[in-house]
């Protein structure tokens, strides 16, 4: 925390000379946006999204605002931006931002994302890592750090390994990432996640997680827990989230955590359209875990013709979380193929085979 509030300190007291520097350094008049470029990099693009459902029950979806500027601060916070033009910085919630296309600092970080971008995820976490162990020395705003790890994160998820996953999300959880990058915990969204790894190697991992402060290495580690022999120790430390949780998504993936416990005969009598309601109630890029989970307990509930289209939601809506795109189509096709729809089960097969092939074609 002190680290935190001195980074924080860092950002202000920069934002305060730059704007005491703007009117004359040198004798020559600058601009407040050329003095913020110099010490953040030039202008990023991102994204703002309107609070709000984002069910099809609302008339109209939920409008998006595109944005361009020098990014000085992104946490959950705020996003903290200087406008081309602008004599002072303004300020956003930071967890309203869907998408973000940062302009880098320096190469270092550029080419840890252009690695993530093409799915050079083993690249990612060995870069990535000779990067943030120097971050006081790397060049890059903590907030570019912040994207660095949250990229380790699923680069290490999408390699199969969440128990290196979980070690590096431990260290973007104590810098207060906004949603979009607290997304990326690696918990488990299904039992066909738990059935695929090393237990011995993350579950003596979560028995630390959950006894943190941090309300999100609490949920990392009951939600690895929850199908072990502390699973009603797991099962309170959730509850007590889905309550209490201070972040609003932390609070929302316990709940959906918690649809693990769910018999499958209890889960189309009144869960279903709740668990669907609270799912569509977060912006859409925090969506993907969650349908995940609602795929797989509504297959586990013998109703494959609504897993389907929520396995096919993932895949066309969330490619970027790799990981879970490839096994959703995978699921996907094979319930597809079970239910008799061999050429749809195919067709849905192409876009995995897509998927590899784009990847095998990125790999150095």
């Amino acid at each position: 925390m002190r680290r935190l509030l001195r980074n924080r300190f860092f950002v202000l007291a920069t934002i305060s000379l730059i704007a005491c520097s703007a009117d004359n350094v040198l004798g020559q008049p600058q601009s407040f946006e050329a003095l913020a470029s110099s010490k953040f990099g030039s202008a990023s693009r991102f994204w703002i999204a309107e609070p709000g459902d984002t069910s099809l029950n609302r008339w109209d979806p939920r409008e998006l605002f595109e944005d361009v500027g020098v990014v000085l601060e992104w946490d959950s916070q705020n996003i903290v931006v200087v406008r081309s033009g602008a004599k002072r910085e303004t300020t956003t919630p930071g967890d309203y931002v869907i998408r973000i296309e940062p302009s880098w600092a320096n190469e270092s970080g550029e080419k840890i994302h252009r690695l993530f971008s093409g799915r050079q995820y083993t690249p990612v976490v060995k870069e990535g890592s000779a990067v943030v162990n120097k971050a006081t020395t790397s060049g890059l705003p903590r907030w570019q750090l912040r994207v660095i790890l949250s990229e380790m994160v699923e680069s290490c998820s999408a390699l199969g390994k969440p128990h290196i996953a979980g070690t590096v999300f431990t260290s973007l959880a104590k810098e207060n990432p906004p949603q979009l990058l607290l997304a990326t915990i690696p918990i488990p969204w299904g039992e066909m996640a738990m059935s695929e790894v090393d237990l011995s190697k993350i579950q003596p991992l979560s028995e630390g997680w959950i006894t943190q402060d941090s309300e999100a290495l609490q949920l990392l580690g009951a939600s690895w827990l929850l199908s072990g022999t502390r699973r009603s120790f797991a099962i309170e430390t959730l509850e007590q989230l889905s309550k209490n949780a201070k972040s609003p998504l932390i609070n929302a993936y316990a709940r959906a955590q918690l649809w693990r416990t769910v018999p499958p005969a209890e889960i189309l009598s009144d869960r279903y359209p709740k668990w669907l309601a609270d799912r569509d109630k977060l912006l859409l890029p925090l969506q993907a875990g969650p349908t995940m989970l609602l795929a797989e307990r509504l297959s586990q509930a013998g109703q494959p013709n609504l897993a389907i289209p929520e396995w096919l939601r993932i895949a066309t809506m969330h490619g970027d979380r790799y990981h879970l795109a490839i096994k959703a189509i995978a699921k996907a096709s094979e319930a597809l193929r079970v239910a008799g729809r061999k050429e749809e089960a195919d067709r849905v097969m192409l876009m995995l085979e897509r998927y590899k092939i784009e990847k095998n074609r990125n790999e150095p």
